[in-house]
């Protein structure tokens, strides 16, 4: 499957470094003048296939603004960083956003619904960006030929969900 153009990050494109105590990771910033929207799940799945050519370990932490347009990706975020996001600043984090999504990649997807851990997880993980004042919109897992959605898989009320689009 050929993604659409405008969900797939440009790898190319340079990075900053964002440094946290001891550790680092790499943000990806869009080019301003053609922005990336997640407006849907169909949106998000896109682009959890489309990050598979970014140089990622483990996990990609979207930022969205109120349109759900993405501001930055952080590549690998160290745990402190991804959890507390919304009390970091840095370099990448200039541009406001309210929504995330943590895309976390993983060696094989199966047919069954998430774990316990990946359920206790996203949980815990919606609430600390409650208390920052952020919308946890999905954790999504991907393996390079499938996605799942642990906030559809577990929250009836989830954003994608909800039938009135994101600001314009």
């Amino acid at each position: 499957m050929s993604l659409p153009r405008r969900h797939r990050p440009h790898h190319r494109k340079p990075t900053i470094t964002l440094e946290y105590h001891t550790e680092s990771c790499e943000v990806w910033l869009p080019d301003p003048d053609a922005p990336i929207t997640v407006t849907d799940f169909g949106d998000a799945a896109a682009l959890a296939f489309g990050i598979m050519d970014l140089p990622i370990d483990h996990e990609v932490l979207v930022l969205l603004d109120e349109h759900r347009a993405i501001t930055a990706m952080l590549i690998d975020p160290p745990p402190p960083v991804g959890c507390g996001i919304g009390w970091c600043d840095g370099p990448g984090l200039e541009v406001p956003f309210s929504q995330t999504i943590s895309i976390v990649v993983v060696p094989e997807l199966h047919e069954e619904p998430p774990c316990v851990n990946d359920v206790l997880g996203y949980q815990s993980l919606r609430r600390l960006h409650m208390l920052q004042g952020l919308l946890l919109l999905d954790v999504i897992l991907v393996d390079g030929e499938r996605v799942q959605s642990i906030a559809i898989a577990t929250d009836p009320d989830c954003a994608w969900f909800d039938t009135t689009p994101p600001a314009a």
